[in-house]
């Protein structure tokens, strides 16, 4: 029970490691920001306090004269203040009186000074009122933690003190109510003030890890720049950088994949033949949510050799630290694929944007799940994912929804792309170095293939089939860039096909002979030997009976074994929140939600789930999110009928 008790302890105060290890660089982050207000805040201060010291106190409360010595004390702290600072500031010294001193000084004065007036005349409302708010700054301070553990008992304890001495009449409904309130707001200035600086925490904390990884990461590359000059025992050593960074994970008979790397600088050492390049090959197994996916990621570096090699590692690294991360970590492991793919492609994009546009790489990342045969991907400015499938090859892809990984100003609009593989359907992903062959060479001009379509014909002509189709790519010409080529073919029948009773039970329906139609769509053994169609048909059916919760349960059962049906789970996530009206449970809310953002990775622009998913984030407290969506909402069409009555209720 102990050990279980201090993990729970343990949890919610965040006792990481972190925090002992980056405590002074903490502090002084918290030092600098308090730095950045004390001046506004001081100069408020000054003038905050007047009003009530020579108007509203005196009439309020002629009883209680020494409340003007407490207000025109705080201005007088304030404007002392100011003056030590701009004497400081004109002498260019540096004082330790300044940032977090300040703060400690300044609040304590007005919390327990507060803490004392305020229980010598806690049946005044409007006071304790005023005093509620003072509690409730402290989490929004720039502090450390233990401020709030130390301020809060003391000025607990002087208000108690101050209503013992002077008596005050708490007896009245007026002041239990303001009691209660008081209470609250300590209560919830203890939770959100720690919740508050825990995520203040680890926004240091991961600013700190940015600024690390960018620094291992520059490192290396200034590293491999130094090897420029060297020769072949130079590409050996980054060769072998590159090579562990290569994932291959192909277990399971779910997916069938093959992958191939040809760099085009071939160069020996030791008497054996190795290559370097700029194209970058990845499949790793990966659980989200509970299922088992195939993470994969074909890339290629700007530039050639070592050049492009520098950024296939950085590339690589950086990919198999969120593979690893996503392994191991519960919370990134509990992520849609739609919220992976778009928090990898910023994790990516952070690293590369601090190469300042000097290294750009295009790639597809890509999930592949095992069970459905759901395919998600965003393309960054690669060749177009191809889709092979019974003996005819074509292009999945119809827009650029995003820039190369390192160029600074991206697309406004970021889409996941979502396709729904059958049995036997294969994929490839290339580099354009299946493209830019070299088709005819007389002395020094040489005629490169300018056809992206030619890469069709030769998956046709191979029949799918990798080394035939790597065959069919040097008859056609040789090679003048690294060649990457990877492909995913789909093994399993992801859902059953509509059973004897559909066609009957459509005609029921177009009958409106609803309960006829549910009976029969009901008959089959289990609901696993249901399509999907039928699951459809199954939920809608409950929903006219008025039966949500069944109505869900089918519902849910039919994305999740067909999730690439986006209008599905744009219905599933309005059912969620149908259900919340009648039972009021949050879960169903969390539910709408997850689905919608989902929807809105995929379709940013899909009007009516932003609205829904603005009036879930407003249900579930979250207003910036809500007010947020709104200013979206509001660009793209501000004639909306159902924008106003949204702003209304937000």
């Amino acid at each position: 029970m102990y050990h279980y008790l201090k993990a729970i302890l343990s949890q919610f105060l965040d006792l990481i490691p972190e925090r002992k290890i980056y405590n002074e660089d903490y502090i002084k982050e918290l030092d600098r920001h308090t730095r950045i207000i004390q001046i506004p805040g001081s100069i408020i201060g000054v003038f905050g306090m007047l009003g009530f010291a020579f108007d509203t106190d005196a009439k309020l409360h002629p009883e209680f004269p020494e409340l003007f010595y407490y207000r025109i004390g705080y201005s007088l702290f304030c404007f002392s203040y100011i003056v030590f600072i701009i004497y400081n500031h004109f002498k260019n010294k540096f004082s330790s009186w300044e940032g977090l001193t300040w703060a400690y000084l300044t609040y304590a004065y007005l919390l327990f000074t507060a803490a004392y007036y305020t229980g010598r005349i806690a049946d005044d409302a409007a006071y304790v009122s005023g005093y509620q708010m003072l509690v409730m700054i402290l989490p929004f301070l720039p502090l450390p933690r233990k401020t709030l553990l130390i301020y809060y008992p003391i000025s607990i304890l002087i208000f108690f003190i101050s209503v013992f001495i002077y008596k005050p009449n708490l007896t009245t409904a007026a002041a239990n109510y303001s009691m209660q309130n008081l209470t609250i707001s300590y209560v919830l200035g203890i939770f959100s003030g720690l919740i508050m600086e825990r995520y203040r925490f680890h926004s240091f904390l991961n600013h700190k890890r940015i600024i690390k990884k960018n620094e291992e990461i520059t490192k290396t590359v200034d590293e491999i720049q130094n090897l420029k000059s060297q020769q072949d025992g130079d590409y050996f050593l980054t060769s072998l950088l590159l090579e562990p960074l290569l994932g291959h994970e192909t277990d399971g008979n779910a997916i069938g994949i093959e992958t191939v790397v040809n760099q085009y600088k071939k160069f020996q050492f030791r008497n054996k033949e190795y290559q370097l390049g700029g194209d970058y090959i990845s499949v790793f197994n990966l659980i989200l949510q509970g299922k088992r996916y195939k993470a994969f990621i074909n890339g290629d570096a700007m530039g050639k050799s070592i050049q492009g090699a520098g950024g296939a590692i950085v590339l690589g690294a950086v990919y198999n630290s969120i593979i690893i991360r996503s392994k191991m970590d519960p919370a990134s492991s509990n992520r849609s694929p739609e919220r992976w793919l778009h928090d990898c492609y910023l994790d990516l994009q952070k690293v590369f944007e601090t190469f300042d546009g000097a290294m750009l790489v295009s790639a597809v990342v890509g999930l592949l799940e095992e069970s459905t045969g759901t395919l998600y991907f965003v393309n960054l400015e690669h060749p177009s994912v191809i889709l092979y499938r019974d003996g005819k090859a074509s292009f999945i892809e119809d827009e650029v929804h995003y820039y190369k990984l390192g160029v600074i100003e991206g697309l406004s609009e970021r889409i996941i792309s979502v396709f729904q593989m059958k049995k036997s359907d294969k994929i490839f992903c290339g580099s354009d170095g299946k493209d830019d062959l070299i088709l005819s060479e007389q002395g020094r001009y040489r005629d490169i293939n300018e056809d992206h379509n030619l890469i069709l014909g030769n998956i046709e002509e191979a029949k799918g089939e990798m080394q035939p189709l790597l065959d069919c790519l040097r008859n056609k010409g040789k090679y003048s860039d690294d060649l990457s080529l990877i492909s995913l073919q789909y093994n399993l029948d992801p859902y059953p096909k509509p059973g004897k009773f559909f066609l009957e039970a459509k005609e029921k329906i177009r009958e409106k002979q609803y309960d006829k139609a549910l009976e029969l769509l009901l008959s089959y053994d289990s609901a696993l030997d249901t399509s999907i169609a039928e699951l459809k048909y199954i939920a809608k059916l409950y929903e006219k009976k008025g039966d949500l919760v069944k109505a869900m349960e089918y519902a849910s059962l039919a994305l999740e074994n067909y999730p690439s049906d986006t209008i599905w789970m744009f219905h599933t996530s309005v059912l969620y929140k149908r259900m919340y009206s009648l039972y009021k449970s949050q879960s169903f809310l969390w539910e709408s939600q997850e689905l919608s953002e989902r929807v809105r990775l995929r379709q940013p622009s899909n009007i009516r789930n932003l609205i829904h998913l603005a009036d879930v984030c407003r249900l579930n407290g979250d207003k910036d999110r809500a007010t947020y969506l709104v200013g979206m909402i509001k660009k793209m069409s501000p004639e909306h009928p159902r924008l106003k009555e949204i702003i209304s209720v937000i």
